[in-house]
């Protein structure tokens, strides 16, 4: 790859992870905390990867379709295991109407998995269509089960669901209205998938 053009790959690698991540200011292309690896075979660009707060040790991975980024890793806390994947697909133009802001060169973000475990195990993950954060999945209380379900319909939180019986299933939602700030409560009392809306409680 031309010395001009993994520059620019990794300016937008750089942008991408500071926007990503929340990282200080990058530093230019081209230190050792910058590193490129190609493929040995075809000369095309596989990796990059990036030492963000100096300290000698890698925290950040991008794995490279040539110049587009198709999975960037994260250890966000520098604690030596990646707690941030995300996953991007091929630019649409339908993505490119959600993601007019999105960094060039990333493609469009499909996926992102979280964990908020020392061990790395994802215990969360948010699904994106066209670019647009559409649901999200989570295990609250580390037991390898989803309890937490949340819906979003353009840019905002539409409903949580949880799952307080241990059931595998939601039995609590809250439901997000656009013209109101206040959700409100439904739940499925006997595990049918039926939402009713709670009782109110009589004020004191």
């Amino acid at each position: 790859m031309p010395r001009n053009m993994l520059f620019a790959v990794t300016a937008v690698f750089l942008t991408f992870v500071s926007v990503g991540c929340g990282a200080q200011s990058p530093p230019p292309a081209g230190t050792d905390r910058i590193k490129p690896t190609y493929n040995t075979s075809t000369g095309r660009l596989e990796r990059i990867t990036y030492d963000r707060n100096g300290d000698g040790k890698v925290d950040a991975w991008a794995y490279m379709d040539g110049t587009t980024v198709v999975r960037a890793e994260f250890d966000s806390n520098y604690d030596g295991v990646v707690d941030r994947i995300e996953y991007y697909g091929p630019s649409t133009a339908a993505s490119q109407r959600e993601t007019s802001s999105a960094v060039p060169g990333a493609g469009v973000l499909t996926k992102i998995e979280i964990s908020s475990r020392p061990d790395g195990k994802v215990t969360r993950w948010e699904y994106y269509e066209n670019g647009a954060r559409s649901r999200d999945e989570e295990d609250t209380d580390g037991d390898g089960r989803i309890d937490k379900w949340e819906t979003w319909r353009d840019g905002a939180l539409s409903t949580v669901a949880l799952d307080t019986q241990g059931r595998g299933r939601p039995d609590r939602r809250f439901v997000y209205d656009a013209d109101s700030s206040e959700p409100r409560l439904e739940i499925d009392a006997d595990g049918s998938g039926q939402f009713q809306p709670a009782p109110a409680t009589a004020p004191r």
